[in-house]
């Protein structure tokens, strides 16, 4: 099946450039910042500590170690936030909120200790010539550990405040969180669009591309899996009939039964779907009831 994507209303365009953040808040901000202010606290942490060890006086500023250090922040920083991200396609906060805390944070804390020892124990050999004792070593790990996960501790932070405030505001305006009413992210080239639920009909898999169907009969290529799609859409109004297909509730017109339990729905012409498509036995159940909570 060929799959010709068609762009959304310019309005959709203006509204995206009217919340893009200006050029000030896109260098100053947290992302970047917190990998400076990493750097720069880690490496005087360090100096101090091992100033106060050896009882001498404090050091030069090198830049060399200022320089290593920034590596080694963007190293970690970046670590932990894809670990973050990860998490968030297969193990969202809907999963509960203690066990996916203490999972990113295990996974974080882990990450950043092995890396923090491999940068480490990299750096002194290759670039130095030789390895701290042990003892200077776990200083080091300490130090920096800790450091890092504080760092890290900051960013889960920012994201529960930035999702209660978005909470906050549904809540002020009279509208229901429900986490299924978000849009659907579509990219089309570099730039990315929003397609409300309520325009989708049906989603299909073909030939390893999923393609979701508008009520426009507009087709627009999902980047990722029909599963990961069917996690973001209303399980109220969608229902994944097959390995292949998501269907909306408007789509079904009638239904009937087939041999061995099997239902046979058929359905509203589309295009690029098929007329009926049949409800496996161990699915016919649930469809049943989906059907009628719709009709309820």
């Amino acid at each position: 099946m060929s799959v010709k994507t068609i762009p959304l209303l310019l309005g959709q365009n203006k509204d995206e450039r009217s919340e893009k953040p200006s050029l000030f808040k896109r260098i100053f901000r947290w992302q970047w910042i917190s990998i400076l202010l990493l750097g720069i606290v880690a490496n005087s942490l360090i100096n101090a500590v091992f100033d106060y060890k050896y009882q001498r006086p404090l050091i030069s500023l090198s830049l060399e170690e200022y320089f290593n250090a920034l590596i080694g922040a963007f190293v970690f920083l970046k670590g932990t936030r894809w670990i973050a991200r990860v998490l968030d396609k297969r193990m969202d906060w809907s999963t509960g909120v203690g066990k996916r805390l203490a999972t990113q944070l295990s996974l974080q804390l882990a990450y950043i200790i092995i890396s923090v020892n491999a940068l480490v124990i990299s750096i002194t050999y290759f670039i130095y010539g030789g390895f701290y004792s042990f003892e200077d070593l776990m200083l080091i790990n300490v130090s920096v550990v800790s450091v890092t996960f504080f760092f890290s501790s900051i960013d889960t932070g920012i994201y529960f405040y930035n999702n209660w405030k978005k909470g906050a505001n549904s809540h002020q305006t009279g509208q229901e969180d429900t986490g299924y009413e978000k849009p659907i992210q579509i990219s089309l080239g570099k730039v990315r669009h929003l397609v409300p639920q309520s325009d989708i009909q049906c989603a299909v898999s073909d030939s390893g591309s999923v393609v979701i169907i508008t009520n426009e009969e507009r087709k627009l290529v999902y980047t990722e899996s029909l599963d990961a799609l069917m996690k973001n859409l209303d399980p109220s109004r969608f229902f994944r009939a097959n390995r292949q297909t998501i269907l909306h509730h408007g789509l079904v017109k009638s239904i009937k039964p087939l041999n061995h339990g099997k239902i046979e729905a058929s359905l509203k012409q589309v295009n690029g779907q098929a007329d009926a498509i049949v409800i496996s036995r161990a699915k016919a159940s649930e469809f049943r009831k989906w059907l009628k909570s719709q009709s309820a």
